[in-house]
């Protein structure tokens, strides 16, 4: 990074000198070009010289006349990004002169750091005056102001420089660190024949690519923010179901899992804005058919609650059903409005009787969404009576209604 001192200091007539050089450069890669296509190539293209060797050589040549004209397009580039960079750096240079001029007009002095000072002793004689410390605070300010204004304009220097460097690095193929890695000794560098010399042009090129880094910071930003919320949901999930266990010592380890598994699978999902209690019956042989009435509280979006009884019908279409059983659960659900259940539902569900046992499931309300435009679903689980075993999808059909909601009637 330039520095004040850097800047007051440089002698930019050097980029003219070496801009001519790369110039006088071209020229004579334009008479080498010239010389070589006469009495090199053409060695290989008069008819003297016939067979397959005679075809390599050509090739090889026409290959080496290639690379000695990008060399002329690569130096003209060059020379022209420097007369460029005289131009700009100047410009940008004369303006931290100008303001140091100005600063010491305004009776500051300007260190070796670019930092303005004023002379206090000069507030001296007015030391018993009442408003002393109103001109003290005047000259501090001051001093601020115009160490700040040199300070941005010296980075505006070092910005250009920043530019004129990486588009002289581009002009001349240089490659990155990755290009050095895959190409280590060199081997497979030429001049570069789509050399531009044109500062702007690199410009551009150069934003674009900073404005590409930025957005894909932005997004790992972003998948990491996501990935965290998801580790932190799962771990809410697991403590919510460990208190539901908790909070359950009276029923057998099993009633206690299923419990358990219900209330964090909520609370990792969001099924929360309804939830209760529900009874549900099957009977099934290769297809089956069921039952169950649930009793459930719903949250509705603007905070109100409703009680409300459901019930609903369902015939398996696929799977395994074989057997009967009788059950009680739990429901959970993102539904936050009755409505919302009501309707034709895709049920997948399972269960494990024999005697007592197991069972699970879960709906999808076909083109049911919630007031956040989610697609409405329903886990349920418990365990129940019966014997025989069903791994089974359906549809079902479920209604119900509302037996009390806060701000309504009855």
């Amino acid at each position: 990074m330039l520095t004040y001192q850097d800047v007051v200091t440089v002698k930019l007539g050097v980029l003219l000198t070496a801009a001519k050089d790369w110039d006088d450069m071209a020229s004579g890669f334009e008479d080498l070009e010239a010389l070589y296509a006469a009495k090199v190539e053409a060695v290989a293209n008069d008819g003297g010289w016939i067979g397959v060797s005679a075809g390599e050589a050509s090739s090889r040549f026409a290959g080496t006349r290639k690379q000695l004209a990008h060399a002329q397009t690569e130096t003209r580039a060059i020379a022209s990004l420097l007369r460029d960079a005289y131009q700009r750096l100047s410009e940008l240079i004369g303006h931290v002169k100008d303001l140091v001029e100005q600063a010491e007009k305004d009776e500051m002095s300007v260190n070796s750091k670019g930092e303005a000072v004023y002379d206090f002793s000069r507030l001296t004689p007015m030391r018993h005056d009442p408003d002393y410390p109103k001109h003290m605070s005047q000259a501090k300010e001051a001093e601020e102001a115009w160490t700040q204004k040199i300070k941005n304009a010296v980075q505006a220097v070092d910005a250009e420089d920043q530019i004129v460097r990486g588009a002289l690095r581009k002009a001349a193929g240089v490659k990155g660190f990755f290009g050095r890695i895959r190409d280590p000794l060199g081997l497979d560098h030429g001049f570069n024949g789509a050399a531009v010399g044109d500062l702007e042009t690199y410009e551009k090129e150069a934003k674009r690519e900073e404005a590409e880094r930025r957005a894909e910071a932005e997004q790992r930003k972003k998948e990491a923010e996501s990935e965290d919320e998801t580790l932190k949901t799962v771990l809410r999930g697991i403590t919510r179901g460990l208190e539901t266990f908790n909070r359950q010592p009276s029923l057998d380890l099993g009633s206690k899992f299923v419990g358990t598994a219900i209330d964090g699978l909520a609370e990792y999902t969001g099924f929360n804005n309804t939830q209760g209690i529900t009874l549900s019956g099957s009977l099934g042989f290769g297809v089956g058919v069921g039952g169950d009435i649930s009793l459930v509280h719903t949250r509705t979006p603007d905070g109100r609650s409703q009680i409300n009884l459901m019930y609903s019908k369902t015939a398996t279409s696929a799977g395994w059903d074989v057997g009967g059983s009788l059950n009680v659960g739990i429901v959970r659900s993102n539904a936050d409005d009755i409505s919302q259940l009501k309707g034709a539902g895709w049920d997948k569900g399972g269960s494990l009787h024999a005697g007592v046992g197991l069972w699970g499931g879960h709906q999808n309300a076909i083109g049911a969404t919630n007031s956040k435009g989610e697609d409405v679903g329903t886990f349920s689980g418990g365990v129940g009576l019966g014997l025989g075993n069903e791994i089974s999808t359906g549809f079902s059909q479920a209604d119900g209604w509302t037996l009390w909601e806060e701000g309504k009637k009855k």
